[in-house]
């Protein structure tokens, strides 16, 4: 496995951070690594959408009520406003 050296915003290591709290992922580079990946398959057209990842947002959000981050137009967590989106 290689090192890649990154830089991200405050915002996003603070959702990256609320993804791990929440028992989504282990931690940062996990749950880095598998978002560039899922992200990566979009992108290619190889999956349509990022549903494995929101289902694991969702399943941590049930597990320990937390909302793994918010959108910053929204009030709603990102959780939530997929959940409307699909009607659960």
């Amino acid at each position: 496995m290689a090192v890649l050296p990154l830089r991200l915003s405050d915002d996003d290591i603070k959702a990256l951070d609320a993804l791990v709290k929440s028992g989504a992922f282990k931690n940062r580079s996990e749950a880095a690594r598998a978002l560039i990946r899922q992200g990566a398959r979009v992108k290619t057209g190889e999956t349509p959408n990022v549903s494995e990842v929101v289902n694991r947002l969702l399943e941590a959000r049930k597990k320990k009520g937390v909302q793994p981050f918010k959108i910053s137009y929204s009030s709603k967590s990102a959780v939530e406003l997929v959940a409307e989106g699909r009607g659960t």
